[in-house]
């Protein structure tokens, strides 16, 4: 017959055996030296609270010892006047925290606003890394399309205020639709890279993904096509060639068969709703590695 109080003693005793088991994970992986600041790409933004633009990312970051802090630029605007925005808010973050320098994780357009801050607004002496994630470093054929698209169809004016009122639905002050667009062109990226180099006091790092005509998602497929027929592999909005940037870490992988797309690297579930990819872990390794680096 069935003896429910050992079975019970039994389960005490798993229990008691499962609580007192170390566990492996250190709350201070994510203890980097200087303050780790994300600064989200265009189209949103970060402080939208509806919707995260990084996911749980930063909540892992914090839990795990690290001090994180958002960009809040324009999510439609210029580089130039993005990178204005960024530099105010790390300012306010390093005399808040009393450090000399910070830690970027940039993505896509973010990216780009960020090496503008650094090389043109003088902030490299306060900007320890730059790790970048599908960043268009060289341009994106997506945006090529996109302008000529509007431009043919005489839809550039109508398009472009539209867009700045939803920019001003979430939050931009000021925002700059087309022009967001325009500085994202391979043509303007050739010219912004010869007049903005790396600085060498600055480490850069770049992370990138690719997807594949298999992607469940239809909106994901069709652009991974357009950018596959001008630029090869790509994440749907970035090919490969253009987000590598410094010492590029190399594409991520995936268990799924169809890849990562330019919105799956972040947690950005809400674009694609297909990957289960693990965005938190990604992000949480690269700022392990980061406190390793001495960053």
């Amino acid at each position: 017959m069935y003896d429910i109080n050992n079975t019970a003693i039994i389960l005490l005793f798993c229990l008691f055996l499962q609580c007192s088991t170390p566990k492996e994970i250190d709350k201070n992986d994510c203890t980097t030296k200087y303050p780790i600041v994300f600064v989200h790409g265009v189209a949103y933004r970060d402080d939208v609270p509806i919707i995260k633009y990084w996911s749980n990312i930063p909540k892992i970051i914090e839990e795990n010892g690290g001090k994180v802090y958002l960009s809040n630029q324009n999510a439609f605007n210029s580089h130039s006047d993005n990178a204005i925005q960024i530099k105010e808010k790390i300012l306010e973050i390093l005399n808040e925290t009393k450090s000399d320098k910070v830690n970027i994780i940039a993505h896509s357009k973010g990216g780009i606003e960020a090496r503008y801050m650094i090389t043109k607004l003088e902030m490299a002496d306060k900007v320890a890394s730059l790790t970048t994630l599908s960043t268009p470093h060289r341009g994106s054929s997506m945006a090529d399309t996109i302008v000529a698209f509007l431009d043919k169809k005489n839809l550039t004016k109508r398009i472009h205020r539209l867009a700045n009122f939803y920019a001003k639905l979430i939050g931009d002050n000021n925002p700059n639709a087309i022009e967001s667009a325009r500085n994202l062109t391979v043509d303007y990226m050739k010219d912004f890279n010869k007049s903005v180099p790396n600085m060498p006091q600055v480490y850069y790092q770049s992370y990138g993904s690719i997807v594949n005509d298999n992607y469940p998602s239809w909106i994901v497929k069709v652009q991974h096509e357009i950018m596959q027929k001008a630029e090869g592999d790509n994440d749907c909005v970035v090919s490969s060639y253009s987000y590598k940037w410094g010492d590029f870490k190399g594409i991520v992988k995936s268990n799924e068969a169809y890849g990562i797309s330019h919105f799956d690297i972040v947690g950005m579930k809400f674009v694609s709703k297909s990957s289960s990819f693990d965005a938190e872990m990604f992000v949480y390794k690269i700022v392990k590695d980061l406190k390793k680096k001495g960053y």
